[in-house]
């Protein structure tokens, strides 16, 4: 992995933390809600889908601003038990009784019983965690794989590629520089 998404990882995980202890952590989930809502346009969340969150962090806004307007079953993990513990903390703040956030590991929390799941900007190793959702991930299973936007690859030192094993159905850019891509387990 290229040292500047290294580098990005480490302060955004900090100003998470940093915003998650602060009130102006409901000033940020606010901000990014629409950008999050119009993104899962693309998703089609039904009321019964279970979805996962890999990478959730300290401050699932995503969890957080999907819950407050479509019912669903979501579950968030991190590996970062500090992360997580100020998550449940945060989620707790809004009452959301579908939010569950748990300490998990990405390559080995169980996958088969998620409808949707949503790769985060910020987790290492995707190849390895495309190649679990592959084999373990249930067929009709709709993946969110967020990106950089094209421009900042250079910056990254990423390449704009699908997964193996994946096609691309659509993709959407948000704002705040995410492509995101609704990615079909191919066979």
């Amino acid at each position: 992995m290229h040292k500047s998404k290294k580098t990005h990882d480490k302060l955004f995980i900090m100003v998470e933390k940093f915003l998650a202890s602060t009130p102006l952590k409901h000033a940020y989930i606010n901000f990014f809600e629409k950008a999050t809502l119009e993104e899962f346009e693309m998703v089609g969340i039904k009321e019964n889908n279970n979805i996962l969150h890999a990478g959730c962090g300290s401050l699932p806004n995503t969890l957080i601003s999907l819950a407050r307007n479509f019912k669903a079953n979501y579950f968030g993990i991190d590996i970062d038990p500090e992360a997580v513990e100020i998550a449940k903390k945060v989620v707790n703040e809004y009452k959301l009784d579908n939010v569950i956030i748990e300490e998990g590991d990405a390559f080995t929390y169980p996958l088969k019983n998620f409808d949707v799941i949503i790769v985060s900007f910020g987790l290492n190793a995707e190849r390895k965690f495309f190649e679990r959702l592959k084999n373990e991930a249930k067929n009709g299973v709709k993946i969110i794989y967020r990106k950089q936007w094209d421009f900042l690859n250079f910056i990254y030192g990423t390449k704009d590629e699908i997964p193996e094993g994946f096609k691309m159905m659509t993709y959407h850019k948000r704002r705040d520089f995410i492509k995101s891509y609704l990615l079909e387990k191919s066979d």
